[in-house]
């Protein structure tokens, strides 16, 4: 970042080391005068993880994240994940403000096996 190599730093909850770390490294792109985008195509959970974060972080330029990957993924979570003028819902609950469903997960997930 301080190098200049990058112009758009894209951290992803997921690989960074968590919300915390997103969050320092977005804050530390922005303070070196870089933009900021949110890397969360990884399910509902990673994209509100990274949705807190771009919020928290309000200069971030956007969210990537990924759709429609699964006709049943507005399942996964109470309350649904909703896109709404182009903008994602932050649901108002406790923590990342929605609750996993895990009749879904068991009823539509399969185990993966190395």
């Amino acid at each position: 970042i301080s190098g200049g190599a990058l112009s758009v730093v894209m951290p992803d909850v997921k690989f960074c080391g968590g919300v915390a770390e997103a969050y320092h490294v977005g804050k530390s792109a922005l303070a070196a005068g870089r933009q900021v985008s949110l890397h969360s195509p990884s399910g509902p959970v990673s994209l509100l993880q990274g949705g807190h974060v771009t919020a928290a972080l309000r200069d971030a330029m956007s969210l990537e994240h990924a759709v429609y990957e699964a006709s049943w993924r507005a399942e996964l979570l109470s309350p649904a994940e909703a896109v709404k003028d182009g903008m994602l819902w932050i649901p108002p609950g406790p923590g990342l403000g929605a609750t996993l469903d895990g009749a879904v997960i068991d009823r539509r997930g399969r185990r993966w096996k190395p």
